[in-house]
């Protein structure tokens, strides 16, 4: 073939090429420079673009930017990051150096510019809408053309899912690329998610909105918050500082509200206030107080009514109580028709903040110790091996030493006749292990959430007699139906154990089990689990990598729990998203059983625990809410981001 052959097969090549790109590009950059030998190796590449003066000042490329390139023999689309961008005056380019002073002759600086720029990924560019993205084989031609990508080519090199949650748009040169959002396939989602950033780089708000899209995009979907914060009540109210929101709050939302001895004696005063509002309401005007209550239907609605409004003014100032409906249920600690106990189980009602006007339904909680005390050991991480094996038996045969009708923990730490101890010695237990026991118990004992009671004394006159006679109506508090509780948005209100998270992780596991039994009777009974996602905000409180002298956690516990929500949960349709500023008092466990990682701004050694330190330099002093999420359904493994603003009202802590 002559030259001249050669030549005109070249510029026809090209002309093909330059009109091809048109559909691919938004805008024509620059060339391949021809002034250095392009590279392509295992090792990697930089390729050299110069771009003339009117493109560069035009176009505003940035380091971070995304930029394709289009080669010319091969006819191949590649898609490349900007590393470095290059700018020199005519003076240095021709290697003079001004001998007085400095020069002032602006006009020198309309020189071309040199952009640096690492390739990612390739596809043909015939077939271009069916491809799926590689990484870079095809060697790329000095004078191939650079462009900026249009939205679909950024999408399709990338591989970035058109469909799933949405959880931020995508972040390049320091700006937002507000027509590319980035989402997650829901399945990935069931391969859990662990997020990491500083106090105030945006974990909260990222995890409420995707609480928002996840109840928006997965029919039938459960939400569950595990909130030490009071933060996630706030989803049933807009924000105003988002004047455009993608995402709409909720319109109800259920409470699970542990109920402890401490808080009924601590807000007595308040209770009776409020008991007594409703009691006045229900007997039409008439003064009344708790005191003068005489069934425990009554009382449980006045207890119910008090124990919401003290929520409400915990969470929603100011909040307007529109209607409240308590649910009566029959059953008691001692069965018996004579209206003296009751159980109550919720608390329904709308409630009206300015013109926002939702439901919540509020769920009280406790537990019964005579029915949990075999799975304690398993739902409080702190008995070590042998005692969590004895415990069943230590506690039947401290029962028996009581001569106790049933397992009461009140009667078993404060006996005088040392029921737990000689318990212990009677099943040969060491020292170490019988001051494990003790200590243990004691640290349930304090939590105050089990046989937790309000019990107020009436008096009754009887005619026969002619006498008056004292008696006691009680309200019990015990655990919910869960398969009836777990429908929309559900928080789990742990705010009564801020100061002590570590003793929330009783209540966290208990819940958590009975999730998981829910939807595994779901699976064995031959139907498709209902979807759940469980959010769990400051996760190292409940799953602490242990051997680090955070409250002794039995590791074996810990880990088993964690294994139950995330590997067996996964096949139960239950996806878990951790979230975390200390990922190195976080167990081992989740970082290897959570398939995506989502960094915000965050130390160069939170990174590295989460593999993620080639982005320090991006991150270390990232604005909030930028982050790298870094998964396999990404092809080039992880993307830079920016995370929506609040969708709905946030407490801002700054």
């Amino acid at each position: 073939m002559s030259a001249a052959d050669l030549l005109i097969r070249l510029e026809e090549r090209v002309k093909k090429v330059e009109k091809r790109v048109r559909d691919y590009a938004e805008t024509i950059i620059g060339r391949v420079s021809v002034s250095d030998i392009v590279t392509v190796s295992t090792e990697g590449a930089r390729i050299i673009v110069d771009v003339p003066f009117d493109n560069y000042e035009e176009s505003r490329v940035r380091i971070g930017d995304y930029l394709g390139i289009a080669t010319i023999v091969h006819e191949t689309l590649v898609l490349g990051r900007v590393v470095e961008v290059q700018r020199s005056h005519v003076m240095g380019l021709a290697g003079v150096t001004p001998v007085f002073g400095t020069s002032s002759d602006y006009t020198g600086i309309a020189t071309p510019a040199r952009i640096v720029l690492e390739p990612l990924t390739e596809c043909p560019m015939d077939g271009f809408e069916n491809c799926e993205p590689n990484t870079v084989h095809t060697p790329i031609d000095p004078l191939s053309i650079v462009f900026k990508p249009r939205r679909e080519v950024l999408m399709r090199m990338l591989q970035l899912p058109s469909e799933g949650i949405l959880v931020g748009k995508l972040y390049s040169g320091g700006e937002v690329v507000e027509d590319v959002n980035i989402r997650l396939p829901i399945h990935s989602l069931y391969e859990h998610v662990l997020i990491v950033g500083t106090t105030g780089s945006g974990k909260t708000v990222l995890l409420k909105n995707l609480a928002l899209t996840l109840l928006n995009e997965v029919r039938d979907s459960v939400v569950i918050a595990l909130d030490l914060q009071g933060d996630y009540p706030h989803l049933t109210m807009p924000n105003p500082s988002t004047p455009n929101p993608v995402l709409k709050p909720v319109d109800s939302i259920t409470i699970i509200e542990p109920i402890t001895r401490d808080y009924l004696e601590s807000y007595y005063e308040l209770i009776d206030e409020y008991a007594g509002e409703y009691l006045e309401t229900s007997i039409k005007g008439e003064k009344a107080t708790i005191e003068d209550v005489s069934s425990s239907r009554t009382l449980a609605e006045a207890l119910g009514y008090a124990l919401f409004r003290l929520f409400l003014d915990s969470t929603y100032p100011e909040a307007e109580v529109k209607g409240v409906e308590v649910e009566h249920v029959d059953f008691n600690i001692t069965p018996s028709q004579d209206g003296k106990s009751a159980v109550l189980r919720e608390v329904n009602a709308k409630v009206r903040i300015n013109d926002r006007e939702f439901s919540i339904r509020f769920v009280p909680w406790s537990l019964k110790f005579s029915k949990v005390y075999k799975e304690l050991a398993r739902l409080f991480p702190v008995f070590s091996e042998r005692v969590s094996f004895l415990l069943p038996r230590i506690l039947d045969k401290a029962k028996n030493v009581c001569n106790a009708t049933e397992l009461d923990l009140d009667v078993l730490i404060i006996s005088k006749q040392n029921c737990l101890e000689r318990a212990a010695k009677d099943l040969n237990l060491a020292n170490q292990q019988t001051q494990n026991l003790i200590r243990g118990l004691h640290m349930v004992h304090e939590v105050g959430i089990f046989d937790v009671k309000f019990t107020l004394i009436s008096t009754e006159y009887d005619p026969t007699s002619g006498k008056s006679a004292d008696y006691a109506i009680t309200v019990n508090f015990e655990e919910p139906k869960y398969q009836d509780l777990l429908s929309g948005f559900v928080t789990l209100d742990l705010r009564l154990f801020r100061e002590e998270p570590a003793a929330a992780s009783m209540v966290v596991y208990r819940v958590l089990s009975r999730v998981f039994e829910v939807r595994d009777e779901e699976l064995r009974m031959g139907r498709e689990p209902r979807p759940t996602f469980i959010l769990i905000d400051e996760a190292h409180n409940y799953f602490p990598q242990t051997g680090r002298g955070v409250e002794d956690f039995n590791k074996d516990v810990v880990e088993s729990m964690i294994n139950k929500i995330t590997r067996l949960g996964r096949v139960r349709r239950i996806g878990v998203v951790f979230a975390t500023h200390t990922p190195e008092d976080l167990n081992n466990l989740i970082l290897q059983l959570t398939n995506t990682k989502i960094a915000l701004r965050s130390e160069e050694g939170v990174l590295e625990r989460v593999g993620l330190k080639d982005y320090a330099e991006e991150l270390v002093y990232a604005p909030d809410g930028v982050s790298v999420i870094k998964s396999y359904v990404f092809r080039t493994h992880a993307i830079t981001m920016k995370t929506l603003p609040p969708q709905t009202m946030h407490r801002s802590h700054k």
